[in-house]
């Protein structure tokens, strides 16, 4: 028997393949919180990756197992979809909060966190909360930060373009779009880039000269130690010693950290002329228990960075027309000057915790001296001239006397 085509059934074609996440059981927490006058149980749980809190009762007319009974209750509906695989957002908003940041967070750091969850919120979500993230296309992306580098530096502008590869990368990865829209994205080129100011040695003398003792310690160990201010602000006297100072924590933004990287841990040498100002430092605190903060608030508590440079150092320098001083500054001061002094690369760079090539490419700054000095050597070697040929040369040459038109002093 002959079929006919139309009677052959064509195999069904395969769904497209969806994107889901499993959502898992839980059982949420019960705490005991002060709600006016009176104390009352109250439940936490996530709903779509989004904390929840639910009221459950007045402690005087419920129990805590009561409540725990309640709060299950309240839960059932949302576990029994435990099982179940839930789609992935595709708002670029929900998107972002619910998939994205907490996956990247199993890997940063706090102060990662917080400024590029900060940078994310002001900026990216700000502009696309709207949006799907197939809505976006590489032009759309690329107009806008054509637009943010006409008000940003190219530090900012950098870092959101690096923010929107990475959130694409893992949508495309999640199958939430074809392909990664912003993995060809450049950063423009007219995207501000600030001048990297350094001091120099009269200026550092100069704003050493109107800081009171703690003050200038916190700027030395910047300047001429070259500390981060968060492992200064960290620092406990327990880790100071006449020789050195080691470095296993800092604090940001009032939250106690490793150091910044691996490199940051690290044993960072004191000079003897500073060393005795930290001990004078050391003889009038109040706490010179082995954990008492080195520079402690009025409260005992970490220092602001914030506030200390803007309060302590820069309303002092501003008199002395040296108000553009930062920590950053102060850094790469450290790094220039220790160059232009011939300290090793690689000391400097362990001193201050990072790469050699950090330490060249990001921190130094050679004075033009030392660039003259470096040309002056090629011109040199490319005559086949030595030094001494050239000093004497110089001397002749500034010789007074007539010059005729064959050149021979008359």
């Amino acid at each position: 028997m002959v079929r006919c085509e139309s009677d052959q059934k064509t195999a069904p074609e395969t769904p497209e393949r969806k994107t889901v996440r499993r959502k898992r059981f839980q059982r949420g927490c019960v705490r005991k919180v002060r709600h006016g006058r009176r104390w009352v149980w109250i439940g936490k749980y996530r709903e779509d990756g989004i904390g929840r809190t639910k009221v459950l009762g007045h402690c005087a007319d419920l129990t805590e197992g009561g409540a725990w009974a309640k709060l299950q209750e309240h839960l059932r509906p949302l576990n029994e979809r435990a099982g179940q695989r839930q789609a992935l957002p595709t708002n670029f908003r929900a998107y972002v909060s619910n998939v994205y940041l907490p996956q990247r967070r199993k890997k940063w750091k706090d102060s990662t966190d917080q400024t590029t969850t900060e940078r994310i919120g002001t900026h990216l979500i700000t502009a696309f909360e709207s949006f799907d993230l197939s809505d976006l296309t590489r032009d759309r992306l690329q107009r806008f930060l054509d637009d943010k580098a006409r008000s940003l530096s190219r530090s900012v502008v950098s870092h959101l373009r690096w923010d929107l590869n990475a959130i694409f990368k893992m949508a495309a990865e999640d199958s939430i779009v074809p392909g990664n829209s912003a993995g060809s994205l450049v950063t423009p080129k007219e995207a501000k880039t600030r001048a990297k100011r350094t001091m120099t040695k009269e200026q550092v003398r100069l704003a050493l000269s109107v800081l009171d003792l703690r003050d200038r310690i916190i700027f030395l160990l910047a300047v001429l130690v070259g500390m981060r201010p968060g492992e200064i602000l960290a620092l406990r006297w327990a880790r100071v010693d006449s020789k050195m100072i080691e470095i296993a924590q800092r604090v940001y933004r009032g939250l106690l950290d490793d150091p910044k990287t691996e490199r940051g841990k690290r044993q960072a040498a004191l000079p003897p002329d500073l060393a005795s100002e930290v001990d004078n430092w050391r003889n009038i605190s109040s706490d010179t228990g082995p954990d008492a903060l080195v520079f402690p608030s009025e409260r005992g508590t970490y220092l602001s960075r914030d506030n200390f440079l803007r309060r302590n150092i820069q309303k002092k320098l501003e008199e002395i027309g040296l108000g553009w001083v930062n920590f950053q500054v102060l850094r790469r001061t450290q790094a220039s000057l220790g160059h232009n002094e011939g300290v090793d690369p690689k000391v400097a760079a362990d001193q201050r915790g990072h790469a050699i090539g950090v330490a060249i490419d990001t921190y130094t700054e050679s004075d033009l001296e030392s660039r003259r000095e470096a040309v002056t050597k090629l011109e040199l070697a490319l005559a086949g001239r030595k030094p001494a040929e050239r000093a004497a040369a110089a001397d002749s040459s500034s010789k007074p006397g007539f010059r005729g038109k064959r050149g021979k002093t008359g």
